[in-house]
């Protein structure tokens, strides 16, 4: 099944430079945050810069209901690290206030944010080679 979708994405009518664009920008849209955007992000993008939707949908859903939670705490985990954020996320439930909730979405926001775009644009970066070193291959070899 998969080797089919990947034969179906190097087989489009278009140069190996636009494929590997189309792949890089669907992975980082991929790795964003804003869950439950990625296919109206994916469609958006590929009519406004007319880029092929096929490969900016297959790089968009890397998050899917099976990655999502390992695609987003590495974000996060890195999104710290960046950040250089040490600091537990501690919340005393038994004396709860709003206060204290926004103070711990921001501790977890900020990093997560931070990391998604990061670890979206270094795995971009690596998908635009990968696709387009194997779309030129292909080429060669039909």
């Amino acid at each position: 099944m998969i080797r089919k979708k990947f034969r179906k994405l190097f087989q489009l009518d278009c140069s190996p430079q636009v494929l590997a664009i189309s792949s890089a920008v669907g992975v980082f849209i991929g790795f964003s945050p804003y869950v439950g955007f990625h296919t109206a992000l994916a469609i958006g993008i590929s009519f406004i810069f007319s880029l092929p939707m096929y490969p900016l949908l297959l790089g968009a859903y890397i998050t899917n209901p099976l990655t999502i939670v390992f695609v987003y705490a590495l974000c996060y985990r890195f999104g710290k690290w960046v950040l250089r954020d040490d600091t537990p996320i501690d919340i005393d439930w038994a004396n709860i206030s709003l206060a204290e909730i926004f103070e711990a979405a921001r501790s977890i926001l900020l990093p997560f944010f931070v990391g998604t775009h990061l670890v979206g644009l270094i795995f971009a970066v690596i998908t635009y080679f990968v696709i387009y070193y194997i779309a030129v291959k292909y080429r060669e070899n039909t």
